[in-house]
């Protein structure tokens, strides 16, 4: 005697999935105390009104829609940790039950671009990048290390280059045009990331001070010290970059600093004020070396309402051209 013949199948009973569509949360999560379902409801209720608003169906939710929702929640880190795990779990669940197609744009989110490309979601504001960049425009120091300092600084927050970028960039990469003007050809690893983009005033400025000091054009742009001959390292950079900034909070001319104050920091500030300046993004991701729109999506939170809904915008335009992803390779930290 077999099972089905002990509990013959109801054809009133409803499927897993019918279940799931009920009671998503009880479904996926059997296990929850009442005051945790009820939490984690809400959590559920709240992603349904999004995508409703969106007129995006739950079937299809990808990424973009997960990001977008998390960033307009306005969540601190550990509650939209808690709100991908979650969402992420109760979507799993409607997965397995045959509820929803296989795919989940929570445990997804991310995992398409490698992570060393990824922004850190850390940035300051537009107008607080400008006012470092007043700084340090105003900042014209003598003393050696300081002079290399302003000039590691400049590209990081002037020109969005990576510090992997910044320590493998040398004087011979360095060109300057009949107007005067000078570039600097920089990438990481893969070929595609190379580009040759034009310096500011400020980082000129910056080149015309600390050039005279370097003893051959062989050495690195921005070397360790004293010998000038090895590029420099992590640590020496990331507190170059904190020691700046701490002066700047201490003169006023930060009220906060964000909890990464380090170089991606300084990157990242600049890839959101030239979001928010309105620069096509297919630019952004040339000055950024990046090669897919969803290397930007761990900035949104950073972004205003319209700036991040313009890059998401983007998102769907490509995705209703069919226009490719990048292959997926190594890359350099971002």
């Amino acid at each position: 005697m077999n099972a089905e013949t002990l509990f013959p199948s109801d054809p009133l009973r409803p499927s897993d999935a019918e279940r799931w569509r009920d009671d998503p949360v009880g479904m996926s999560l059997p296990k929850l105390s009442p005051r945790s379902r009820q939490l984690y409801t809400t959590y559920w209720l709240a992603w349904r009104r999004f995508l409703a608003g969106r007129e995006v169906p739950l079937e299809a939710a990808t990424p973009i829609e997960a990001v977008a929702f998390l960033a307009g929640e306005r969540l601190n880190p550990t509650t939209q940790a808690r709100y991908r795990r979650v969402l992420g779990q109760v979507h799993a669940g409607g997965v397995m039950c045959g509820a929803l197609p296989p795919g989940n744009p929570f445990e997804d989110l991310g995992n398409e671009v490698p992570r060393r490309e990824q922004p850190r979601s850390v940035a300051f504001t537009p107008a607080e990048r400008a006012q470092l960049l007043l700084r340090l425009e105003h900042w014209h120091p003598l003393e050696v290390q300081a002079q290399r300092d302003r000039l590691l600084i400049a590209l990081l927050l002037g020109e969005g280059f990576t510090l992997s970028e910044t320590a493998g960039a040398r004087v011979e990469h360095l060109g300057r045009d009949e107007a005067g003007v000078w570039s600097l050809e920089i990438g990481g690893p893969r070929r595609s990331q190379w580009r040759t983009l034009q310096l500011s005033e400020l980082t000129a400025d910056a080149l015309a001070a600390w050039l005279p000091r370097l003893p051959k054009p062989e050495t690195p742009l921005i070397p360790a010290l004293p010998q000038m001959r090895a590029p420099l390292s992590r640590q020496p950079a990331f507190r170059a970059v904190q020691a700046f900034l701490n002066v700047a909070l201490q003169d006023g001319v930060l009220r906060r600093l964000p909890g990464d104050t380090g170089p991606a920091a300084l990157r990242n500030s600049a890839i959101v004020a030239w979001l928010s300046e309105g620069v096509p993004h297919a630019e952004v991701l040339r000055r950024a070396g990046l090669q897919r729109l969803d290397a930007l999506d761990r900035l949104a939170p950073m972004l205003d309402d319209r700036t991040r809904d313009a890059l998401f915008a983007t998102h769907r335009a490509q995705d209703a051209a069919g226009v490719p992803h990048a292959p997926v390779e190594p890359a350099a930290d971002a």
